[in-house]
């Protein structure tokens, strides 16, 4: 059975999935719900000075699976927040106590939090620090300075240089998570056209699976420039995703979205998921699969001009998927075999998701 513990930041996490600050974690009641379900940490809801007084409806669902929500921090002071905090402590499991978010906000949560309900480290939210990079590092210096416990710095995948922000701030951080909910986004049902969240014009920030891609992305560039560890967050619905992340060089992952959609036992699911695949592919822990996706990318094959489908005939079992895919209608059906049209074949590699036998393959193009 594989190894699903890890340690970031000198925290030890007994597995990879963490809860991801939002409205997942509300609460004592939500985060202690948490653990129940199987997570390896609590990251809770994000605190500030001042409550929040977030306008209803505040949750919708919306495209691919996923979620948009006008959330933004917590609605209850950090006095009650002191106590759900002393809850979670009792449990064993590691907590990482969110807050946000100008540097003053930070000097004055930061050393009151610590000394009253002792976290094991802090997240601080970057979400309405706008795009310039100074004032990241700013509120990264203002926490570095007034806490002793570890602080990961959690990115918005809108900072236009995302590179650029994860080398200023690394030398004051212990970590990065990443990514926060991508957006505004704006969406609404066209038979009823009203908007859908009460926030200023209905608009919202996007979670859930359809950022998947994007997080991946702003992973891969902060793990690329500086060597703190990163915490992916953004779609994690099952353990390949979470596999997906430590490919591309996560330490951990955070969870939200799926466990408003499925529950607080999704947490658990995942963390089996995650054991039972590295199990079945012969690795012993999660360190072993991480970076390999850089490590590919290193190996992969580098075509001079433009390449052309092939069919192996041998794996090829006359499916059709691949012509009924083909973007450019270059694939046709020849007896019980797949062929191509050269000349319309642009190379693309499209149809090649769609083999079920992996019979189709980019080679260089004849003269």
């Amino acid at each position: 059975m594989a190894k699903l513990e890890v340690t970031v930041s000198g925290i030890r996490f007994r597995n990879p999935v963490l809860t991801a600050a939002g409205p997942n974690v509300l609460n004592a009641h939500m985060m202690l719900q948490a653990v129940e379900g199987g997570v390896g940490g609590v990251v809770s809801k994000t605190v500030s000075v001042k409550p929040a007084h977030d306008r209803r409806p505040t949750i919708r669902r919306a495209v691919c699976r996923s979620m948009m929500n006008a959330e933004t921090w917590a609605e209850e002071p950090v006095e009650k927040f002191l106590e759900y905090y002393h809850e979670v402590k009792k449990t064993g499991v590691p907590l990482i106590v969110s807050i946000g978010y100008t540097p003053d906000d930070l000097k004055t949560l930061g050393p009151l939090i610590e000394r009253e309900a002792r976290p094991d480290g802090f997240e601080f939210s970057t979400h309405y620090l706008g795009k310039d990079v100074e004032p990241l590092v700013e509120s990264a210096k203002a926490l570095r300075y007034s806490v002793e416990a570890p602080i990961w710095m959690k990115v918005s995948p809108n900072f236009p240089d995302i590179q650029e922000v994860a080398r200023r701030v690394a030398p004051y951080v212990d970590g990065f998570v990443a990514t926060n909910s991508f957006g505004p986004v704006l969406d609404f049902d066209p038979e009823n056209p009203e908007p859908r969240l009460g926030s200023a014009y209905g608009q919202g920030w996007l979670s859930g699976p359809a950022i998947l891609p994007i997080s991946l992305r702003v992973v891969y560039e902060v793990v690329s420039v500086q060597d703190k560890p990163v915490i992916g967050v953004g779609g994690i619905e099952r353990g390949t995703d979470a596999i997906k992340y430590f490919m591309v060089g996560a330490s951990a992952v955070a969870v939200c979205t799926a466990a408003l959609k499925h529950g607080p036992q999704v947490y658990g699911k995942i963390a089996r998921e995650i054991n039972d695949w590295l199990d079945r592919h012969g690795y012993t822990s999660v360190e072993e699969v991480r970076n390999l996706y850089r490590e590919r990318l290193r190996e992969r094959r580098v075509y001079e001009g433009i390449p052309v489908i092939r069919v192996d005939d041998d794996l090829c079992t006359g499916c059709t998927a691949c012509v009924r895919n083909c973007v450019e209608r270059a694939l046709y059906m020849k007896g019980d075999k797949a062929r191509v049209v050269d000349d319309l074949c642009i190379g693309c590699g499209y149809c090649m998701d769609f083999c079920p036998e992996d019979a189709l393959s980019l080679q260089e193009r004849q003269p």
